[in-house]
């Protein structure tokens, strides 16, 4: 977190008139103790606490609910932004039509061969997906980092596990825009493990599913677009490993996609939530966070 926050504070150069404002649910380690050390140097830093742990949507609505500024940024705690990152964020919501900017991942180089090829086949496709969907105006996602028009979507269920994507959804469903910003980048550190692996996904595309169910649609991901475009899915694949992909990587992703995804279902039948997650502890160990 003193990472992040001199990040934001220091190297973006986000305006004196800023709010970064952090939400610590149920923390039991010395993150809210750094947020207010940052505090009491800089008025912009803002802290809000839960004393017991109610998951990543009740402090997205704590956000919404309190910020002030025309334009909301969200950036995880396990990220770090790169240079420019949130000013490029910016750029396209110059235009009144666009209601989410979202920026590029990059995942941070580290781990065993397997799971690093893996990792950096999600997120490459994963980034390669949202240029061409942006490119033809279908994209319907927010990412790692992503900007909101303040006031377009107020809430959300405290139920939630994809904060991002429902956002995405509403907001596209409400008649505006999301634009791909790829220059506002952050690094982010991907499981290293693939039972770490498999618990992230499973709970990701079980929160795509209960998108769904709470709106009528889908976000982007994966399966989703092989089963709704398939023809434009296996083209922009096939463009992607002709021009970045590693074949050994690509087959082991869609084994391991197609595992998380059987789990993910059968999450949905059974009823499981995932709002407090279980955390996949090899994410939290990069040097870089």
């Amino acid at each position: 977190m003193r990472r992040l926050l001199s990040n934001i504070t220091l190297e973006q150069g986000i305006p004196m008139d800023s709010e970064v404002i952090v939400v610590c649910s149920g923390c039991h380690d010395s993150t809210p103790e750094i947020v207010r050390e940052f505090a009491t140097l800089d008025p912009r830093v803002r802290l809000i606490e839960e004393s017991v742990r109610l998951g990543k949507a009740s402090a997205v609505n704590l956000i919404l609910s309190k910020a002030k500024g025309e334009f909301i940024i969200f950036v995880s705690a396990d990220v770090v932004p790169q240079p420019g990152c949130i000013v490029a964020l910016l750029d396209p919501m110059t235009n009144r039509s666009v209601g989410i900017s979202c920026g590029q991942p990059v995942p941070v180089a580290r781990g065993r061969p397997l799971i690093r090829g893996v990792v950096d086949t999600l997120w490459g496709f994963h980034n390669w997906q949202l240029e061409k969907l942006n490119d033809a105006g279908l994209l319907m996602h927010a990412s790692e980092v992503f900007c909101l028009r303040n006031g377009i979507v107020t809430n959300i269920p405290p139920d939630l596990v994809n904060d991002d994507a429902y956002i995405a959804v509403r907001t596209k469903n409400l008649g505006y825009s999301i634009k791909y910003a790829p220059r506002s980048q952050v690094g982010v550190s991907g499981p290293q493990t693939v039972g770490d692996y498999i618990r992230q996904r499973r709970r990701i595309i079980a929160g795509h599913y209960q998108v769904h169910d709470q709106t009528g649609h889908f976000s982007q991901f994966l399966f989703y677009s092989v089963v709704v475009r398939p023809v434009v899915t296996f083209r922009i694949l096939v463009e992607y490993f002709a021009l970045h992909g590693s074949i050994q990587s690509g087959i082991a992703t869609a084994l391991l996609e197609l595992a998380a995804n059987l789990l993910a279902g059968i999450d949905r039948v059974r009823g499981k939530s995932h709002a407090i997650w279980d955390i996949s502890t090899s994410t939290k160990t990069a040097r870089e966070l």
